[in-house]
């Protein structure tokens, strides 16, 4: 586990996380960009926390670790969906680097999934197996990781644990790398397991597959077998292995690859892991498009210089070998024919065994076309060159002149390659460089929060702040905090609405009066943020002093967290459902509102009017952050709660 967990890593950890089964979730944080914190209850009274880093670690820790004050939008929907949901199951995803949380509820079973391979994802689904909303949104030729989509997970990776020794010698065969590489790649077994069974069946790992024999191919496949007996069996007893007194890795079991280490007792894997979540205390810095533009230009860079050496050394080689043929023309001709000779035999081992002793033959197999000599020049210095026994000496030396111009013509184009890169590099770094002096120019402003941002906002006609609940919480915080002598409290009149406040003042704590326009315009924006939206095209609203407003209720009588009771006369006005928004500046301050139509009217140039419809919000939302030039979500949490219709646009076009 030093760099990322493999599937087998994944299949020791999920067998782990049984014990979370029956657990309900208690909570849910987003620690960081890419780390997650799930708080779990287990019917005993005990807690369990299961850390996630994304894409690299999955562990059970104690450790108290800081919390975001402020819950993000992706820690909201994972709250929303699992927070009280009872874990059903954790399995592994057939044998890939996928783990599955399935989570019931009321409504049906979701599915919170981790994916630990590539750049990873944290991918929540609804019930029916579609993506209500992914950490990543991605995509494939093969899948799309976005919300509303069915998951499709990736193509499905070999299970070494159903591998019969036939499919493994096909496998094999396929292989033009080495032992190591064909096991971890071929077989699936990720790089760690496939160096630890080259060691243990005592092979070299880097021996190409060509060059292995039947005996080590069954040595090495009884190997593999004997390693993944512990994993079917569940043989586990967990061990961090640790060098200068520091843990470098952690294991299901003792691996011979790290004989000699200090090898210590863990209590489990998932556990034990819970030691690299220190390992990287900031997130990893997050590249500009520029720097990864240059950072991929220069690795081909690297690879073209590389090939052109490459290149110059086959060049010389080629050269070399078509000179000492020639050198050596006598010598070669008559053990060419001395070979000929011999493959017309019928009983060709012995002569074959003679043709190996001569001094002037390395190497000499028929059977794998192979024919290896040693050759002088003119100072008398060996050097080995591989011949083609079915070729004459002039054939073999012109095929070794042929590879020289191959390779030259080669060469030619890989130095125009190496120079166009040099100067795309060039191009590049130029204008990031220009980009970041433009930048020096014009640092960014930080944009001034106002106190009522924090709420459903709009300013009159008149310029009086108005100011409304988003739950029953904030309906109570603004009327307990906000409900003021001169002030005026709106709702409407049905149930899920937000409570409104009618401040009898301005941005700049100026007393204005509250005319009728303003509390007008209040109880429009009441109802247009009520579940009327939804259902109406009009709805009734009204106002009430704030003396009118109280929380005791009558004996018998229960009032719900975030209502109100009215007592007097109440205020009315047929309201419809109509909403603007659009850009307003507030002290120098370009804001995006969303309010009553005549607000914006007396305050913007530039505004969209709305009304329920078929429309889906986050697709308007998109559509106004890019006119505006903000992000979806400010646009998205200040429109209403349902679909829209666009019956006007004022000064942009969408």
């Amino acid at each position: 586990m030093q760099k990322q967990l493999s599937a087998f890593d994944i299949y020791v950890i999920v067998n782990e996380l049984q014990n979370l089964i029956g657990g309900y979730i208690e909570k849910i944080y987003h620690l960081t960009r890419s780390e997650l914190l799930i708080k779990v209850k287990k019917e005993n009274k005990n807690k369990i926390n299961l850390f996630i880093r994304n894409g690299e670690l999955i562990c059970i820790t104690e450790k108290n670790l800081e919390t975001p004050q402020k819950p993000s939008t992706f820690a909201m929907t994972l709250r929303k969906y699992l927070q009280n949901g009872k874990i059903n199951s954790v399995i592994q995803h057939e044998f890939d680097r996928i783990i599955k949380l399935k989570i019931g509820k009321k409504e049906g079973e979701y599915t919170l999934i981790f994916e630990f391979f590539s750049k990873g994802n944290i991918i929540l689904l609804d019930p029916n197996g579609n993506i209500i909303f992914p950490l990543i949104k991605e995509s494939w030729a093969h899948r799309n990781i976005k919300g509303r989509q069915p998951y499709v997970p990736p193509p499905t990776q070999l299970n070494p644990f159903d591998l019969s020794f036939e499919d493994y010698k096909k496998l094999l065969k396929k292989s033009t790398s080495d032992i190591v590489r064909t096991l971890a790649v071929y077989i699936n077994l990720s790089g760690p397991i496939a160096e630890e069974i080259c060691i243990r069946a005592d092979v070299d790992k880097k021996t190409k597959i060509e060059n292995t024999n039947d005996e080590t191919i069954v040595k090495i496949f009884n190997t593999m077998t004997n390693f993944l007996y512990i994993f079917r069996e569940k043989k586990f007893e967990p061990v961090a292995v640790k060098k200068d007194g520091l843990v470098i890795d952690v294991l299901p079991f003792k691996f011979d690859m790290y004989k000699g280490f200090n090898l210590e007792k863990i209590e489990s894997l998932s556990k034990g892991l819970k030691i690299f979540i220190e390992k990287r205390k900031t997130e990893k810095k997050i590249d500009s498009k520029t720097d990864k533009i240059i950072s991929k230009l220069e690795r081909q860079l690297t690879q073209q210089l590389e090939t052109v050496e490459k290149l110059n050394k086959e060049i010389d080689q080629k050269k070399l070998e078509g000179d000492l043929i020639y050198l050596n023309y006598q010598e070669i001709d008559n053990l060419l024919k001395e070979i000929s000779s011999a493959l017309d035999l019928k009983e060709k081992k012995e002569k074959i065994k003679e043709i190996n002793k001569k001094s002037i033959v390395k190497e000499f197999s028929p059977n794998d076309n192979l024919l290896i000599v040693f050759l002088k020049n003119t100072s008398g210095k060996v050097f080995e060159v591989k011949l083609s026994f079915r070729r004459t000496v002039s054939e073999n030396a012109e095929k070794a002149y042929a590879d020289n111009k191959k390779f030259r013509s080669k060469l030619s184009g890989a130095q125009k390659s190496i120079i166009k890169t040099k100067q795309q590099v060039k191009e590049v770094k130029k204008r990031q460089i220009l980009a970041e002096k433009k930048q020096e120019k014009k640092p960014e402003r930080k944009q001034k929060i106002f106190w009522f941002e924090r709420f459903r906002w709009f300013i009159s006609s008149d310029g009086n702040i108005v100011i409304g609940g988003k739950d029953a919480k904030t309906n109570d915080f603004i009327v307990k905090k906000y409900l003021k002598e001169k002030d005026r409290y709106a709702h409407a009149d049905i149930s899920g609405a937000p409570s409104i406040i009618v401040k009898n003042r301005g941005v700049y704590e100026e007393e204005l009066p509250i005319s009728d326009k303003t509390l007008e315009e209040a109880c429009t924006f009441a109802a247009s943020f009520s579940k009327a939206w939804k259902q109406f095209a009009e709805a009734q609203a009204y106002w009430v002093n704030p003396e009118q407003v109280s929380k005791t209720a009558q004996s018998g009588e229960f009032v719900p967290h975030g209502a109100f009771i009215i007592r007097g006369k109440r205020n009315y006005y047929r309201c419809k459902l109509e909403v603007a928004i659009g850009e307003i500046k507030i002290d120098d301050e370009n804001k995006i509102m969303c309010g009553p139509v005549s607000s914006l009217k007396n305050r913007s140039g530039k505004y969209v009017v709305l009304i329920p419809g078929n429309i889906k919000k986050i697709d308007i939302a998109k559509k106004i952050a890019n006119v505006f030039n903000v992000n979806i979500e400010s646009v998205d949490r200040i429109l209403p709660s349902g679909g829209v219709t666009v019956v006007e646009t004022i000064g942009v076009k969408l």
